[in-house]
């Protein structure tokens, strides 16, 4: 459904390659040790990312697709959507610290907000002058 998404918006060579990709996935995927946010008289100690990786392996970097966090924080599957662009914000913070706290990248953090494929963009923009 996705790459049938980027063919028709403008990304037919990506959507072959990401369609090519697929199958080398499941070797990159691991289980991970997630270590749990201490409560302490009340008060949430958050996870020491400064300490070594538990899992055994350490990152240099780490890239965030932010539009896969945002969308799933709007409407969540496993809980009611939030009600005010506060709950929204406080679900993606929570979101971006659990994820850090189980890669804890060392160099960069890279978040990428991206917007329309320039293809949709463009199509969106020209129809609105056929519309007059």
């Amino acid at each position: 459904m996705a790459l049938q998404w980027l063919e028709e918006y403008g990304a037919p060579e990506w959507a072959s390659a990401a369609s090519a990709a697929v199958p080398t996935y499941p070797k990159i995927v691991r289980d991970c040790i997630e270590e749990d946010v201490q409560t302490v008289n009340g008060v949430e100690i958050p996870v020491d990312t400064s300490k070594p990786n538990p899992n055994g392996m350490e990152f240099d970097n780490l890239y965030l697709d932010m539009n896969g966090i945002i969308h799933p924080c709007f409407h969540p599957e496993d809980r009611p959507a939030p009600t005010t662009e506060g709950e929204v914000f406080l679900a993606i913070f929570d979101y971006m610290d659990r994820l850090f706290a189980i890669v804890r990248p060392r160099k960069l953090l890279y978040m990428a907000i991206g917007a329309q494929l320039l293809g949709a963009k463009l199509r969106e923009v020209g129809s609105v002058g056929q519309d007059v």
